[in-house]
């Protein structure tokens, strides 16, 4: 493992949806989405999501949490979820990099 991989790896599972409201990189209300047609999502000002499936709300405190309820396996739920933006689908995982970065050219 090439030095700093750990660390980055524990900066990473570290962050939460909250902090990412917290610095304005994603907002409460914000709908997310994954390749299942019938499942939407939108994220909660506590960071926790209330997805949408087949018409009936569950609310999940993690992102991959809610994708292992949907699929019935587990699954990185930052590369499972993603925001639409401007026609583009962006993880909710790259915002969590934005992040990283952000607070790593800050020190």
């Amino acid at each position: 493992m090439p030095m700093g991989a750990s660390s980055n790896t524990f900066e990473k599972t570290s962050i939460t949806l909250k902090m990412l409201i917290d610095v304005g990189l994603l907002h409460e209300g914000q709908e997310i989405f994954c390749e299942n047609p019938s499942v939407k999502g939108v994220i909660n000002v506590n960071g926790s999501i209330t997805v949408n499936i087949h018409g009936k709300d569950y609310h999940f405190e993690y992102l991959s949490g809610a994708a292992r309820y949907i699929e019935k396996r587990n699954l990185n739920g930052w590369l499972y979820w993603y925001i639409a933006l401007d026609g583009d689908r962006r993880s909710i995982g790259s915002f969590r990099d934005q992040y990283l970065t952000r607070s790593q050219n800050l020190k």
